[in-house]
């Protein structure tokens, strides 16, 4: 009897085999809900902490002194006082509506900087055409046949010259990008001269591909703004941030304030997205600050009237006076094993009794 769980146990105590295994379950079950409203595994994702996801570009922004806002609306783009903000997309998965890219316009013609880095997917090219750039993205799989990292997917490109957008930059290092048709652009960055594009896509360099040097990165003005085109998102994932010089990249184009821009990038996961939703808006975070003051008010009231109940079952286990029912119950049937069940059950009743007199009485 003395290895069974009593009444004077802690809580745990109390709980047998199926019930632990119940709560075990449940305590797991709420972690990985919260681990997946928190986390997202979309490429470029700024929740997705795997290799494809670009969540420390956050950290990278933060570390830099930069103040840093999650875009999920383009509504967030400032159109007045843009001098200082940089914002960055990295292919769009779906098309900006044409509100949507006046609005980005206007934010650089304001004097903000629109960061756009692509490879293959269209919808890049419309947003630079859509906000008056010239440089357009050429969406060939770019190998280099000599200058590369690990494979020729993975070519190592090079500033063109002195820039702000490359100081301190030696290297960047691609994966499976390609170039950028620079239009009125200015060149930042270009591949060595043994570059070239994949016309049949065979990773294989063939009679019609020629080998030449190419830029992959540029820069222009727009109103008072500017546009930088990147001919690959990849640049700035969490697993290719570390390759050559690609953090310092990042830093050099950041600035004051900085705007990821996910807003057509898949989404976000439902719980970042509240506590986003959250920031933006002062009423409701007041509204939730209030529902969270009365529901830990209420429950330091039960914890409270728990917890003075624990102290008074704990102070005397064996007074019977200070016991529940089933309390006086077991005290008896440790004392005195002879008693039959009956017995037992009047003396627990007329000493329950005696307690309800006595609380009357006082």
């Amino acid at each position: 009897m003395t290895g069974e769980p009593g009444i004077d146990d802690p809580p745990w105590r109390r709980l047998d085999g199926p019930k632990m295994l119940l709560a075990v379950y449940a305590a797991v079950a709420v972690i990985a809900l919260l681990y997946a409203a928190s986390t997202s595994s979309v490429a470029f994702g700024a929740y997705n902490a795997q290799w494809d996801g670009s969540g420390d570009m956050r950290a990278v922004a933060s570390e830099n002194g930069s103040a840093v806002t999650v875009g999920t609306n383009v509504s967030q783009y400032p159109t007045t006082d843009a001098n200082g903000t940089v914002a960055f997309v990295l292919s769009p998965g779906e098309p900006y509506t044409r509100p949507e890219v006046d609005r980005i316009e206007r934010f650089v013609r304001a004097g903000g900087t629109l960061v756009v880095a692509e490879d293959y997917r269209p919808h890049a090219n419309d947003l630079l055409s859509g906000v008056g750039a010239s440089a357009r993205v050429d969406g060939r799989p770019l190998y280099d046949t000599r200058n590369y990292d690990r494979t020729g997917a993975f070519p190592e490109v090079t500033p063109t010259g002195p820039s702000p957008a490359t100081a301190g930059v030696e290297t960047v290092v691609f994966n499976h990008g390609t170039v950028v048709e620079p239009g009125d652009a200015t060149p930042l960055l270009t591949t060595s001269s043994y570059a070239y594009l994949d016309e049949d896509g065979d990773g294989e360099l063939d009679d019609d591909e020629s080998l030449a040097s190419r830029p992959v990165a540029t820069t222009e003005a727009v109103g008072a703004g500017r546009v930088v085109v990147v001919g690959d998102p990849s640049v700035f994932v969490n697993a290719m941030l570390d390759r050559g010089d690609n953090r310092q990249f990042a830093r050099a184009l950041l600035g004051p304030r900085v705007l990821l821009d996910y807003s057509h990038a898949g989404g976000v996961p439902p719980l970042a997205a509240a506590v986003l939703a959250l920031r933006r808006s002062g009423w409701l975070l007041a509204l939730c600050g209030a529902v969270l003051i009365a529901a830990l008010v209420g429950i330091d009231r039960r914890a409270d009237e728990r917890l003075r109940e624990y102290v008074r079952e704990r102070r005397s286990p064996a007074d019977p006076g200070r016991l529940s029912a089933e309390g006086v119950e077991a005290l008896l049937r440790s004392r005195h094993p002879d008693w039959d069940g009956a017995r037992i059950a009047r003396v627990t009743e007329a000493v329950m009794s005696q307690r309800r007199k006595r609380q009357r009485d006082d």
